[in-house]
């Protein structure tokens, strides 16, 4: 046990734990007022065009770190993408849109 406490990477349990409770839960960064950010299409390494099946939001809504904005998938795969921030839709692309990787398809701004 020495010998793994001699690590400076190693933890007990309980120091885990401790951790954990200090850290409380993931806090949303925050958009400033007008700040704009970008849903970017991302890459899901299989090299099929993506498509954005579904919208969960309309422009106007407001949401928070974790809601669900779209659906986007392929014949492969479908993810739900997430908001990042706290903000209010101002912008989101037509629904069954084709989608590159990298391409803009929704904006949330800081309210």
């Amino acid at each position: 046990m020495e010998d793994l406490k001699a690590n400076p990477h190693f933890s007990t349990r309980e120091e885990m734990n401790k951790e954990d409770l200090k850290s409380n839960a993931f806090v949303a960064p925050e958009l400033k007022k007008g700040e704009i950010s970008v849903c970017i299409s991302p890459d899901l390494g299989n090299q099929m065009p993506l498509v954005l099946e579904k919208w969960y939001v309309k422009v106007g809504d407001r949401v928070k770190s974790g809601d669900v904005l779209c659906a986007i998938g392929n014949e492969a795969v479908t993810m739900e993408f997430e908001s990042f921030y706290n903000g209010k839709v101002i912008w989101i692309c037509e629904h069954k849109k084709d989608l590159t990787v990298g391409d803009v398809f929704g904006k949330i701004e800081g309210i």
